[in-house]
């Protein structure tokens, strides 16, 4: 981009219960924790290089006037999802499924190659595991 450079990317998910998808995103998806806050209840994770951060809903900031951030209220339309790129999809889909995560369907091979699958987080965000072709 012509006038700076980004150094991280990354998003925010507003989350109906913190401490519900604080557990789903660090303990069954073993993101690294960067970061936590208090008040209001708010935490920085890491994968791959990428931050995703969640924000507990409804709270309101200065620096963002006028917009409230929800989660979800209907899991069957997604308007997010978090891809989590991994080499062998499923041996990934075998090591969730002990950690208790709750899929959509079993891991697909396309014809092009590679394999995916789709797990749910609490609040109905998809989270895409992809091993690339």
């Amino acid at each position: 981009m012509a006038g700076f450079e980004v150094t991280r990317g990354g998003a925010i998910l507003a989350v109906s219960d913190f401490d519900r998808s604080l557990a789903f995103y660090r303990d069954v998806l073993g993101l690294d924790v960067e970061a936590l806050y208090d008040d209001p209840p708010y935490a920085t994770l890491t994968a791959g290089g990428a931050r995703l951060s969640l924000a507990e809903q409804g709270h309101p900031a200065e620096d963002r006037p006028g917009v409230t951030m929800t989660a979800p209220d209907d899991a069957s339309r997604a308007n997010v999802v978090i891809v989590l790129e991994v080499a062998d999809a499923p041996a990934v889909h075998a090591e969730l499924e002990s950690r208790g995560a709750r899929f959509l369907a079993e891991p697909y091979e396309p014809p092009w190659g590679g394999a995916r699958f789709f797990c749910v987080d609490p609040d109905g965000y998809l989270v895409e595991i992809e091993q690339p072709a």
